[in-house]
């Protein structure tokens, strides 16, 4: 079995976070496997010194894994919290089910799944577009108790998926491909890199180049089916049935907060939007990521209180559509 942990790509990654940004970690998670929906999915499982209060579940982007989300799963364990990164289908270290063909759609139901397997109190929280995914997992899910995400971004919007390319040119020429020839664009894929402006990951310029080089993030070929089909998705409303805090770095350069804000507009229920000082896509960056860990603690104590002042711990009854869309085998 492949690890991160004796991976040269963790050590390099876990030096830039000491050196560049101060951000020390000194908890080594637990890497498991388990099977999702036909998927050996990678899981790194960052457990606290004392007993959980919950679990956070994290969410990677269209540009990660879940071991890139490790700063911010140590911070749910300082904060008492468990936390889970899995490596979605088609990324990381997860052996995708026989017959994936890059649907976007597996990774809502991949985290809702895991969700529902989860005891105690759960929170999914995603970055970069897995802000987007953590919202609709939590619509797939029979429970989530609250959505918090660094980005909330319809990639089902042309104007904004153009934005999010590496070059306009090439957001324009991949909406016409989606379009006019599917079929050809589902068999295409490329390198990260190629189709996400990296650059701006990051205000940090080593980081930058780690991103840009590391064969499991920018030299990772991604099939073109899986941003098809992710812009297939229309989020014309978000309905998580649980809180949502949208936590927005405040200097991100790739999506900055006015392209999260038509879907957290959208968002039905209980929600709070927070702008950082400062910080990039990745908000690694003082005093944003302070700033990060003081709403996250703030979010899941909110949490953690709903949950024990409940006297009723009776689960709702799970809507018709959602158990259909639960029960549906891999698309073809």
């Amino acid at each position: 079995m492949k690890s991160y942990e004796t991976s040269g790509s963790w050590t390099e990654y876990r030096d830039i976070l000491a050196t560049r940004f101060g951000i020390r970690i000194e908890r080594r998670p637990a890497e498991i496997w388990r099977k999702i929906r036909g998927h050996d999915v990678h899981l790194d499982v960052w457990e606290p010194g004392e007993p959980a209060k919950g679990t956070l579940i994290l969410v990677h982007g269209g540009g990660g894994n879940g071991r890139v989300l490790a700063p911010f799963a140590d911070l749910a364990a300082s904060l008492g919290w468990r936390a889970l990164a899995p490596d979605l289908p088609g990324y990381g270290l997860t052996r995708p089910a026989p017959g994936y063909r890059g649907d976007y759609g597996e990774w809502p139901a991949v985290v809702a799944e895991l969700a529902d397997e989860t005891e105690g109190p759960v929170v999914l929280m995603g970055l970069s577009v897995g802000g987007m995914t953590a919202a609709f997992a939590a619509e797939e899910a029979y429970r989530v108790d609250g959505v918090i995400a660094t980005t909330l971004l319809d990639m089902g919007d042309p104007a904004l998926l153009v934005r999010a390319a590496r070059w306009r040119w090439l957001g324009w020429m991949s909406l016409l491909g989606f379009r006019l020839m599917p079929w050809i664009v589902d068999r295409l894929a490329m390198p990260v890199w190629l189709l996400a402006p990296m650059g701006v990951m990051s205000s940090d310029a080593g980081m930058k180049h780690f991103f840009a080089r590391d064969p499991l993030l920018g030299k990772l070929w991604v099939r073109l089916r899986f941003f098809r089909s992710m812009h297939a998705r229309k989020a014309a409303r978000l309905a998580p049935r649980c809180p949502l805090l949208l936590v927005h770095p405040g200097a991100d350069a790739w999506t900055p907060t006015e392209l999260s804000r038509p879907a957290f507009d959208r968002v039905e229920g209980p929600k709070e939007l927070v702008e950082l000082g400062n910080g990039s896509h990745l908000p690694l960056e003082r005093p944003a990521f302070d700033e990060l860990r003081a709403s996250i603690s703030r979010f899941l104590g909110s949490i953690r209180h709903q949950r024990s002042s409940k006297t009723d711990e009776l689960l709702p009854a799970q809507p018709d559509d959602i158990t259909r869309d639960r029960q549906q085998t891999l698309r073809s």
